[in-house]
């Protein structure tokens, strides 16, 4: 399966360095290593732009996210907490025109806005909530959970 896994990055560059912190980092990479573990095919941007250190001007970036998105057949999304993710929003705007299923994971805390709250009406979203006491495994556990939930269900046209 190919999954988009849509996660905060402009936002979370340290403003001395143009890096992302190593506690993201890490997130990203130990959940993109488990899902490859699984047999998936997973696009990260953070990945492909090592993390802020190869970063690419945002006409090709775009372009090449959108492609991406376009090929997917799942999308995991955290579209931030405060502020929000633009980028992320925009992906999930994507994604749910496409019709690609996704994988929603809010912070319980968090006040999302209505588009968000009400994307399951066009296209297949599935919510999953976590807080502060969940550990990066214990998200990382529930990705998992719910990707193999989502392994055979077709994306809504």
């Amino acid at each position: 399966m190919r999954i988009f896994f849509a996660y905060p990055f402009t936002k979370l560059l340290n403003s001395s360095t143009g890096i992302i912190d190593e506690g993201n980092t890490n997130f990203i990479l130990n959940a993109v290593n488990k899902l490859e573990e699984m047999g998936n095919s997973v696009f990260s941007a953070q990945c492909r732009e090592k993390f802020g250190k190869e970063l690419m001007d945002p006409d090709t970036a775009t372009k090449l996210d959108f492609e991406e998105m376009k090929n997917a057949d799942l999308v995991i999304a955290f579209p931030g907490q405060f502020p929000i993710s633009g980028g992320v929003h925009v992906e999930l705007g994507w994604a749910s025109a496409l019709g690609k299923p996704i994988i929603a994971f809010l912070h319980k805390d968090e006040m999302y806005t209505p588009m968000i709250q009400g994307l399951h009406t066009v296209t297949n979203v599935k919510y999953v909530t976590f807080d502060d006491n969940d550990t990066d495994l214990d998200i990382i556990n529930k990705i998992i959970t719910e990707v193999e939930k989502y392994i055979d269900i077709p994306a809504k046209v």
